[in-house]
């Protein structure tokens, strides 16, 4: 009896165990090379210098634009401060005048007339007055 001849040819691989071997080895590749890799330093740059110098300059003339907003609003409320002011002086001169007719008159029903005249009227809106103002 002959001895069978040996092969020589190897069996062919499965493509499944092929393909891991190849992933696996491209996924270490890069943690290689990142190790391998010097460190890049940050270096500053004229650029950075301008944008910082642009971002300030915009950010100044926001607080700017603000602070005009606020004046304005100043100027406004002061005009309507010295407006009420006026209607008050107003008002205090005519309370007198009533007061110094009420005091003259003998008359019952004219004096209740002029009780009723005199008696302020209650304030159709709120007066709001912020606890920093009163404090």
């Amino acid at each position: 009896m002959a001895r069978a001849a040996k092969k020589t040819t190897s069996r062919p691989r499965k493509k499944a165990t092929a393909a891991r071997r190849t992933t696996t080895r491209q996924a270490r590749t890069p943690r290689k090379a990142a190790a391998a890799a010097p460190t890049a330093t940050a270096q500053p740059t004229g650029k950075g210098v301008a944008d910082l110098a642009g971002g300030m300059r915009t950010l100044l003339g926001a607080i700017e634009h603000e602070v005009r907003a606020v004046s304005a609003l100043s100027e406004q409320i002061d005009a309507l401060v010295a407006e009420l002011n006026t209607r008050r002086d107003e008002q205090a001169a005519r309370l007198l005048a009533l007061d110094a007719l009420q005091g003259s008159v003998t008359d019952a029903g004219l004096s209740s007339f002029l009780d009723k005249a005199i008696r302020p009227r209650r304030t159709r809106v709120p007066e709001v007055i912020p606890e920093r103002l009163t404090g």
